[in-house]
């Protein structure tokens, strides 16, 4: 165990000179940090607050009382500018490979290392000879992921491990993700994960602060959030300066915590600033208040320095945040002893901090960076940006990963001097990478950049945006495809505006998404292309104006369009051409009739997209096999397309995947009565939300009723709904749910007829399903015979099929089951059949949640007296309907079981007219419990509870509960040993 005291002494050499001071309670839970990882536990820590307040100070002191300790110090940063993907832990990486001794590494495998040359060509030193594949398995996230942490654990192996992460805000999401895939695989590891993130505006940012929020969940993570110094404090780091007295440091302590916050940075830079004026003495006679702000501060430092050395600390300043000397020496015109001397002089200003193994130094601070670049001119900083990357394109190759990111940097800020060819260059090298690294967001800014450009030379700019919106796509960010394929869709090439608007229409294929816009566009396009029938290009634009029909409500014309496009793709019989048809031609409609074919055609798009290795066709393919084979109720193929889909989100890490991954997963385990499991997936799908500018809210709110009704949280939003809400803002079928639900049932019969004038604008769309069966139920309810009529032939159209609501949103099971009601009903005879159908539909499924909503359903029937003869009783079909939901907490059955009538053949009559379920009830007063407790013994609300409880009062004629409990012993009520 680490001493507190030592760790408060302990200076990294890093931070040689500067006195550490306060920070005594985040140093305590340091140390309590540090104890749980000696006892294998992972921790990661969070240290946030504003620029300058000491968060990678605390940190670096931590690491290098850590490494005096035994441990191994790793350390990583993030940056605003061009990045390569990753990059925090390429570093890590890099140092890594570089300090395990080769025979430990090589327990990694060759093939579990391959994806690692993608980060770091110094993986190729160790594992030479193997050649990465080029696409398949390798290209995923878990595979890389997995090969960056085998390469961690070989490192914890040789003893505790200590990586930092500096400046997490600017980290991008597949950073993000990476941290996330470390941190839940290393639960039992001594390993020590230190983080700084700014926290506050404008550097905090929302899709930072939901991903580490996510962190949270998992054991061994904490947050530390530092402020400014404290006066005392102030006045314990003016003591450490030279020739400061302690009543000095005391008088003046307040001044200085006034003036700079106690930000521990603002307080060096103005102790720098009044030590050039005679210290804390000169403060009685100097009537400036503190420098407006630290550029002013360093500006008077660097007034300073010779010439030369000034222009030496410059060209570090542009070189980066690691500063090589030899990159300096050859990217300066000045002689090499000058340009070491600028170096040693800055060390001694406290501007830049020497390295302690590398050889490499850094600036105190990222804000001293940006001080001295912000004194720079333009034009200067553009030349010291040439000569730092004409240094660098001579030291290695191209396939490096950093050297290209890098260099992509500084020829983009030295353009104005006649880079801008090789900016380009290599910033398209750097996109390529970031596509190989799976880091589409970071790829889709360096194509646009790269297009900005516009040279003459390289790829056309045409041909740099669809990159740049191609990849925009796969990141999830279709607002910005769309938008870009929309300024495409304005050029002079009438086959750049049609594959424009083939590309819009992609981007527009999603939720809450209309497709008008993209039909619009695709129909002008393909007019003005004046295309052969059989071009390849003409095939894909009818494809895509099928599915964009679709989305416009249009079935049938998306039907006519598609059919043609596909079989004019198989007549010219490029695989590649009959896959975009094929996934155009899925969104036709989710009715039984169709269904069949369509889960034919997603298995061929997924044996396509397996031979040729894309994903853009694999992912369509698990998603729409999923949805139909639901429909048609084959549980095996709807099982094998979920674990297709959860493996192809995981392994690319596309947020449209990873949500329609999560919907498939929440409406199996809703169906199987996994509530706790579907509610968890829930919660974790509303970050999409936001991720896709609020087009899954409405989806989101569905599956939050859904679990809701059936686990009995719709008392809570009871107060909010006055049945006299507004139509307009609200998706009625939902609504009318609601109401139901709530047993409002003047509300319910009023929207009910409101829906059935409106029925036919709700036949298109995804959303019918549920539309069918919130209306059957509504009618049901309030026994509407006119409405069950009506609705009964357009249910029956689902006869022999599943029933749901959107694309996983809302999953109802077996159609039938709301067929047999409205026959129930309408007194018709066959419901017992259907209701029999129903329930082998939902046992085939295994969907434990509908065959108790069936059998639940069934003996409602059966208690009319209006089903056949034969059959199963209407207890014996409760009895088994309780069972089940009680074994996975149906509150919505056992709640509607209460309503069920006992018929007298099947139980002996009961004293006092009790029912079977107040019968229950008492038999819990009797034991003592609370209504609360008798709710959450019989899945009931507490409310449920205590009317039951004052009908047994009632029948009984019982003052209290006591006498209650006293009658039923008298009336052998009570169960034996009860």
């Amino acid at each position: 165990m680490i001493e507190t005291a030592r760790l408060r002494s302990a200076t990294v050499p890093l931070r040689r000179g500067t006195a550490f001071v306060g920070r005594r309670a985040e140093v305590e839970r340091l140390e309590a940090v540090w104890a749980a990882v000696e006892d294998d536990r992972r921790q990661l820590v969070f240290v946030g607050g504003e620029p300058g307040v000491g968060k990678t100070r605390l940190v670096a002191e931590a690491a290098a009382a850590l490494r005096e300790h035994g441990a191994r110090v790793l350390w990583g940063a993030c940056r605003e500018d061009l990045d390569i993907p990753y990059r925090p832990f390429v570093a890590i990486l890099e140092q890594a490979l570089e300090q395990v001794p080769p025979e430990a590494l090589q327990e990694i495998p060759p093939e579990a290392a391959a994806p690692l040359p993608r980060l770091t060509s110094a993986a190729s030193r160790h594992w030479p000879g193997v050649a990465e594949p080029s696409s398949g398995d390798s290209e995923s996230r878990p595979v890389l992921f997995d090969a960056v942490l085998r390469v961690l654990l070989v490192v914890a192996e040789q003893g505790p491990l200590v990586l930092v992460l500096e400046d997490l805000h600017w980290a991008p999401e597949p950073t993000l993700a990476l941290l996330s895939h470390v941190a839940e695989s290393t639960a039992g590891e001594q390993l020590l994960v230190l983080a700084t993130r700014r926290t506050t505006a404008p550097d905090r940012t929302d899709a930072v602060t939901y991903a580490l929020a996510d962190l949270h969940r998992l054991d061994g993570v904490e947050r530390i959030d530092l402020v400014g110094l404290a006066t005392g404090e102030v006045a314990e780091y003016l003591l450490g300066q030279p020739g400061v007295s302690r009543a000095s440091a005391r008088a003046a302590a307040p001044v200085l915590r006034d003036q700079t916050g106690g930000n521990p940075f603002f307080l060096q830079e103005y102790w720098h600033d009044l030590a050039t004026r005679g210290g804390l003495a000169a403060m009685r006679s100097w009537t400036a208040q503190a420098p407006r702000s630290v550029q002013d501060a360093l500006e008077r430092r660097l007034s300073a320095f010779a010439a030369d050395h000034a222009r030496v600390v410059e060209l570090a300043a542009v070189a980066g945040d690691h500063i090589d000397p030899s990159v300096l020496v050859q990217a300066c015109d000045l002689d090499a002893e000058v340009v070491l001397e600028g170096i040693d002089f800055a060390v001694r200003a406290g501007l830049l901090l020497a390295g302690t193994d590398d050889g490499r130094y850094r600036f105190a601070h990222a804000l001293a960076r940006q001080a001295v670049l912000d004194r720079m001119s333009s034009t200067g900083r553009a030349a010291a940006h040439a000569r730092v990357a004409e240094a660098l394109e001579h030291r290695l190759d191209e396939d490096d990963p950093g050297l290209v990111a890098q260099l992509a940097h500084h020829y983009v800020q030295a353009r104005a001097l006649g880079h801008g060819e090789k900016a380009v260059h290599y910033l398209v090298l750097a996109a390529e990478q970031a596509v190989r690294s799976i880091a589409h967001s970071e790829a889709a800014a360096l194509y646009e950049r790269a297009a900005q450009l516009h040279v003459a030379e390289g790829p056309p700019r045409v041909e740099l945006l669809f990159a740049a919106a191609h990849c925009h796509m796969h990141a999830g960010d279709f607002t910005t495809a769309r938008r870009l394929y929309a300024d495409l869709g304005s050029g002079e090439s009438p086959r750049t505006r049609l594959m424009a608007a083939i590309g819009h229409e992609d981007a527009s294929a999603r939720p809450g998404v209309n497709g008008q816009p993209s039909l619009v566009m695709l129909s002008e396009a393909l007019a003005g292309a004046a295309l052969d029938q059989h071009d390849p290009l003409y095939v894909r634009a009818l494809a895509s104006m099928g599915r964009a029909s679709a989305f416009t409500g249009d079935t049938q014309r998306a039907r006519t369009w598609g059919e043609e496009a596909l079989a004019r793709a198989r007549a010219d019989g490029d695989e590649e051409l009959v896959a975009h048809a094929l996934g155009r031609t899925l969104w036709q409609g989710m009715t039984p009739r169709l269904a069949p074919e369509l889960l034919a055609r997603a298995v061929e798009l997924h044996e396509i997209g397996s031979r040729l290795g894309d994903d853009d066709h694999l992912g369509p393919a698990a998603f729409y096999r999923g949805v139909f084979a639901y429909i048609v109720g084959d549980e095996p193929a709807w099982t094998s397309a979920q674990r297709d889909l959860t493996e192809l989100a995981l392994s690319r890490g596309q947020p449209f995947f990873r949500y329609v991954a999560g919907c498939c997963r929440y409406a199996h385990r809703y169906s199987v009565g996994d509530y706790a499991a579907a509610e968890r997936i829930v919660a974790w799908l509303e970050q999409f939300n936001q991720e896709f500018d609020g087009a899954t809210e409405g989806s989101w709110g569905v599956q939050q009723f859904m679990l809701r009704r059936v686990t009995g949280g719709l008392a809570q939003v009871r107060p909010l709904v006055t049945g006299h809400e507004d139509l307009a803002d609200h998706w009625l079928p939902g609504l009318l749910a609601l109401y139901t639900e709530l047993e409002m049932w003047a509300p319910t019969a009023r929207l009910l007829a409101h829906l059935c004038d409106r029925i036919d604008d709700y036949r298109a769309g995804a959303q019918w399903g549920g539309v069918l069966a919130f209306m059957t139920e509504a009618a049901v309810k309030l026994d509407d015979a006119p409405t069950a009529r009506m609705l009964r032939p357009l249910l029956a159209d689902y006869a022999d099929a599943n029933l749901m609501t959107g694309q996983f949103v809302g999953v109802f099971g077996s159609a039938d089951r709301r067929v047999a009601e409205l026959d129930s009903v309408l007194g018709a005879p066959g419901a017992d059949l259907r209701f029999e159908r129903a329930l082998a539909m939902d046992r085939r499924m295994g969907a434990v949640t509908h065959q108790a909503e069936t059998l639940a359903a069934w003996s409602r029937h059966r208690a009319r007296g209006t089903g056949t003869a034969g059959g199963p009783t209407a207890a014996a079909l409760a009895d088994e309907a309780g069972a089940l939901a009680r074994r996975i907490g149906h509150r919505g059955v056992l709640r509607d079981l209460d309503a069920v009538p006992a018929p007298d053949a099947v139980h002996p009559p009961l004293p006092n007219g009790l029912t079977e379920r107040e019968v229950e009830v008492l038999r819990l007063v009797a034991e003592g419990l609370s209504n609360r407790e008798i709710g959450e013994r019989l899945f009931l609300s507490a409310n449920t509870a205590a009317n039951h409880v004052r009908s047994i009062l009632s029948k009984t004629a019982a003052p209290n509960r006591t006498k209650a409990a006293i009658f039923a012993t008298q009336h052998g009520l009570l169960r034996p040993g009860g």
